[in-house]
């Protein structure tokens, strides 16, 4: 079965006042080349990252390594734009993909193969991390589930989908080793990841 990583990165990062992809975290590393280097890591078969907001600076400082990059026009309207963006431009070869958020620093590729093992044997056609029940990306799907995530419109994403439909859904129960929520949004999130030398999420990226 032949899957892909869909980074979702485009965002404009208005919570934090700062472009949150370059954001330092462990050894220096900006926040999206840590999640971009997980899902390269991981079984995937490819991973595109899509960009949109910042997209040159981002290009400029992070390493996506094997990654592809894909860059959404239409980034300002919200979430679901660079999602179909992003299924628009997988090859027909792909069975089922991996829909990841590019500040979730904490996902990593055992975790994200976790997720694509138990998403097969479980013959379900989603798989998504649960924690207290609740899903919560990244979430694998197969493509028999991509209309339903080309029909969505606006700043929603996969869970909308996923939380519709929870009876589709493998779940993998997430305890205390990984953070809750772990999405990086905020200046408060960050301080949760930021490594002691580095900058507060206030201060201005180079």
């Amino acid at each position: 079965m032949t899957s892909a990583g869909l980074v979702l990165a485009a965002g404009s990062s208005r919570r934090m006042g700062s472009p949150k992809q370059l954001l330092p975290m462990a050894d220096g590393k900006p926040l999206l080349e840590v999640v971009v280097g997980h899902a390269n890591q991981s079984k995937l078969d490819q991973v595109v990252v899509v960009l949109g907001a910042a997209a040159d600076d981002i290009r400029s400082h992070v390493d996506l390594g094997r990654a592809t990059v894909l860059f959404n026009p239409d980034h300002a309207s919200g979430m679901a734009s660079s999602l179909r963006a992003g299924l628009a431009s997988l090859g027909e070869e792909v069975d089922r993909v991996v829909v990841l958020l590019g500040d979730q620093p904490d996902v990593d590729s055992s975790r994200l193969n976790e997720l694509l093992e138990l998403q097969q044997s479980s013959g379900l056609p989603a798989a998504a991390l649960s924690f207290n029940g609740l899903l919560h990306p990244p979430v694998v799907i197969e493509r028999a589930l991509w209309g339903d995530l080309m029909s969505l419109e606006g700043d929603v994403g996969c869970r909308a989908v996923i939380r519709a439909k929870p009876e589709l859904v493998a779940k993998l129960p997430v305890a205390g080793d990984l953070k809750h929520p772990v999405d990086v949004d905020t200046p408060e999130d960050y301080e949760r990841f930021r490594p002691p030398s580095a900058s507060p999420a206030h201060a201005p990226v180079s």
